[in-house]
């Protein structure tokens, strides 16, 4: 894995930000360590000690031991593998929160919806009873863009909210986050613990779950294996995306300057369809295009994008342009022999 060129590019790109110095001596713990997300930033965290020599003590909390282990057992960090739903196994005070636990991806949220809503609602509760314990300073939350529920055609705002179909089981994970996220808030407004949050936009790149079901990662799939790239319902579904090295640097944004209890958009300039989506990678890997009959699926929303200008306050823009983020995601995939 850390072989892998692609990889190491994007973690010494990500460490070299000059935001990592504000946490400087400071302890940070990141749930969810072993997801994209999480990982990119407990791995750059560390690039940003061996680059600017910060000291930040980092604390990784994840359920996966084994990927634990493989993903950081040579960097300089205490690891803690339990579920997060549980009293956390952490007994020294903590600065700085990154919350990006919780389960993702359209496979679990058809198969296990209470599990999403446990993770994230529970597991949130036991991580600000330990925050509140040790006067956390800052808590940047991983929240998603499916909190606005259905807008069509519009560019969305972070006051704004949508129609969600509250009988609907795969309706759990936007409600887990909308519930997550007014938790923060409350528990920032009752203890004055400053909480933020981040609407994240459709994460891609290396390191992503290739079985999780997002349209980008079947593609992506197909693409290194050399099928073609099947597309199933509507191509002209505008479905922007946000590469990982750009979002990891919005929740670092968020964690150091967002205003307490506020909540941000993160994604990506672009604004493509999932058809231009599938030709990009198509050109990318060399392998035709393939438009399936669609699947019936009652929770397929209409395009909407995200209006990112509350972040661009914060100093964040984009890096990583689409095709760019995308040729990058699969030269990584060809790098690990196809392997997530």
């Amino acid at each position: 894995m850390f072989d892998n060129q692609v990889l190491i590019d994007d973690i010494k790109m990500l460490g070299c930000h000059n935001l990592w110095q504000k946490l400087s001596g400071r302890t940070l713990l990141i749930t969810g360590a072993t997801g994209m997300l999480g990982s990119y930033l407990a791995l750059a965290a560390n690039e940003a000690n061996i680059y600017g020599g910060y000291g930040i003590k980092l604390i990784l909390l994840g359920r996966n031991s084994k990927k634990a282990k493989l993903l950081f057992d040579s960097i300089n960090c205490k690891i803690i593998s339990q579920d997060i739903r549980e009293p956390l196994n952490i007994n020294e005070p903590v600065h700085y929160i990154m919350h990006t636990a919780g389960p993702v991806g359209p496979k679990i949220f058809d198969n296990d919806p209470l599990d999403v809503i446990s993770a994230n609602v529970e597991g949130t509760f036991s991580l600000l009873r330990y925050a509140m314990q040790y006067e956390c300073q800052s808590i940047a939350y991983a929240s998603t863009h499916e909190v606005y529920g259905k807008v069509d055609g519009e560019q969305t705002e972070a006051s704004m909210s949508g129609v969600v179909d509250t009988t609907n089981p795969r309706s759990s994970y936007v409600l887990a986050k909308q519930t997550t996220e007014n938790i923060l808030s409350c528990f920032s407004k009752q203890y004055g613990i400053k909480t933020s949050s981040a609407r994240l936009s459709r994460l891609y790149g290396p390191l992503m779950n290739l079985s999780s079901g997002l349209f980008v990662c079947d593609f992506i799939k197909d693409a290194i294996q050399r099928k073609p790239v099947r597309v199933r319902g509507d191509l002209n579904l505008i479905r922007p995306l946000c590469y990982i090295t750009d979002a990891a640097k919005a929740m670092l944004h968020i964690l150091i300057n967002a205003k307490m209890g506020e909540a941000y958009n993160v994604q990506g300039d672009e604004l493509p369809t999932i058809g231009e989506i599938a030709d990009l990678i198509s050109s990318i890997g060399g392998c035709p295009v393939q438009e399936n009959k669609p699947e019936t699926r009652e929770y397929q929303r209409s395009g909407h994008w995200l209006n990112t200008d509350k972040l661009r306050e914060l100093k964040w823009q984009q890096d990583v342009k689409l095709f760019d983020g995308l040729k990058r995601t699969y030269e990584y995939f060809i790098q690990a022999g196809g392997s997530e």
